[in-house]
């Protein structure tokens, strides 16, 4: 097997996390990167599930040599064939850039995938030590003290919408694919395992200056943990305080949860459905009384079919109750564990005019 380029492991998760239109393939079987990947690879693997389960039975019993005879029959003739024109069709999407192929520790899978796309007339950098490499340079990047912001405020105040107005942020909430509320618990898409999720943490920390915003959370956004020593610097980093009616926030909670899905074709009587679902979860937390209370003034307002003047007003009197008698109590509280210096309190716009000179000091 001749010799083709090798990348080291820093070098490459550089370019995985500066944000760069390019060819990353990673050829671990689908299992594998189901359990963990980075954010802008694509999966082609040179092993399937069933055929990694077959190779290692045959290393079991027969050892090594036979593995690999088995693993080069497997990978062979039509399924060959196909394998590289995959890799090579997604080289070639990006001709001015370089592309990167790794497998789990960079050895056999990677090297043989590389040399045969170097057969059929494609360039291609190997990853040293494969994916096993990037994550421990993912894993520095998140344990990389570099000072942030935290933007806090409660339910309802717009945190999310007002990081997206700046230039260095990280949405934990988007990486998590996950609202950790009654009134959205999710993004409609199942959320990453616990290893990507770091992954593509450590890629967006990668792309931001210091300084930087997000969003306060606590440790767990749905099933996705915060690295302990990340969530640490959270806990004592300065932070920017959005201070908002809570009529209003009711507001940015109906816009968001209701409005915006209605006008995206989901039924009223879904949105129902959920929100009395997710109230139901937090019963216990919230009061059985309140609880009924709470969901009958719901039940009220999705009788109104339009979502018209009327309509709205009786959606804010269960959403604002919902804030004041629940969310408002559970920030406060975890607020009051968090020795916290704060830099500015106001309204939303004179927290984004803050953040935003902030950042020009």
């Amino acid at each position: 097997m001749e010799k083709h380029p090798v990348m080291p492991a820093p070098e490459a998760f550089k370019l995985l996390g500066g944000n760069n239109k390019m060819s990353v393939i990673d050829i671990r079987s689908e299992g594998e990167y189901e359990k963990a990947h980075f954010a802008n690879t694509i999966n082609i693997p040179i092993l399937s599930d069933s055929h990694r389960h077959d190779v290692g039975l045959a290393y079991k019993i027969e050892g090594s040599e036979a593995a690999k005879a088995l693993g080069h029959k497997l990978v062979s003739g039509d399924y060959k064939e196909e394998l590289i024109h995959r890799w090579c069709e997604s080289i070639n999407s990006y001709p001015q850039q370089p592309a990167l192929i790794f497998c789990w520790r960079g050895g056999l899978r990677s090297r043989l995938a590389q040399d045969w796309i170097y057969q059929n007339g494609c360039d291609v950098f190997r990853v040293d030590s494969g994916y096993k490499g990037l994550r421990c340079e993912a894993l520095k990047a998140l344990d990389n003290p570099t000072p942030f912001i935290v933007l806090s405020g409660m339910t309802g105040s717009g945190k999310t919408r007002l990081i997206h107005k700046l230039r260095d942020f990280v949405d934990l909430e988007g990486l998590a694919k996950h609202r950790g509320s009654a009134f959205g618990s999710h993004f409609g898409e199942s959320q990453p395992q616990q290893a990507t999720f770091e992954n593509k943490l450590a890629q967006d920390l990668y792309q931001v200056c210091q300084n930087y915003v997000l969003e306060d959370e606590s440790p767990n956004i749905g099933r996705c943990h915060l690295p302990d020593s990340f969530y640490a610097r959270m806990v004592s980093a300065p932070m920017v305080m959005i201070e908002t009616p809570s009529r209003l926030r009711a507001f940015e909670i109906y816009q968001e949860y209701i409005q915006i899905p209605f006008a995206n074709g989901m039924h009223l009587r879904d949105l129902e459905q959920s929100f009395l679902q997710n109230i139901e979860k937090i019963r216990n937390k919230l009061g059985g009384l309140e609880c009924d209370k709470i969901k009958s003034l719901l039940i009220k307002a999705f009788k109104i079919d339009t979502l018209d003047e009327c309509g709205i007003d009786t959606h804010l009197d269960w959403i604002e109750r919902l804030l004041t008698h629940y969310y408002d109590k559970q920030y406060l509280y975890s607020l009051s564990l968090k020795s916290r210096k704060t830099l500015f309190k106001g309204c939303w716009k004179d927290c984004l005019d803050f953040l935003k000179g902030w950042r020009n000091e």
